[in-house]
């Protein structure tokens, strides 16, 4: 029998699809705030990701996302939502994608969905710091 060219998924992605980070509608305590919507990636491609950031004084208090794309995208979108809540709305509170790929031990080939999901976030925080910033639904 061959071997599968293939790599399994990483322990830190399985768990990611298991029990994805901010999903779900926004919870009540949050409905208040404004919420920036960014985006990466094409649909054609499948390979698509838009963030939703909910916003106060500065700071992310709330994330959300949608993710078109295979496995490797729903964890990074997933791990990177967990790791800027909370922060300060600032690109320099954004992990690199490289460091995303390296903490989900994402093959090589797999390295662009990370990249991905950094620049959905880093569009959102452009959007809120041109002011483009609107009250979205859930």
């Amino acid at each position: 029998m061959a071997e599968s060219p293939f790599r399994p998924l990483s322990g830190a992605v399985q768990e990611h699809l298991a029990h994805p980070r901010n999903t779900g509608p926004w919870p009540t305590e949050l409905a208040h705030l404004t919420r920036v919507a960014g985006e990466a990636g094409s649909r054609t491609s499948g390979a698509f990701v838009r963030f939703y950031l909910a916003l106060e004084a500065g700071q992310i208090r709330g994330v959300r996302y949608e993710v078109l794309g295979g496995p490797s995208l729903m964890a990074a979108a997933s791990w990177l939502s967990e790791c800027i809540c909370n922060k300060r709305a600032s690109p320099d509170q954004v992990p690199p994608g490289m460091d995303i790929a390296r903490e989900l031990e994402l093959e090589r080939s797999e390295h662009g969905m990370a990249l991905l999901v950094e620049d959905a976030v880093l569009q959102v925080l452009k959007q809120a710091g041109n002011g483009r910033i609107s009250k979205q639904g859930s």
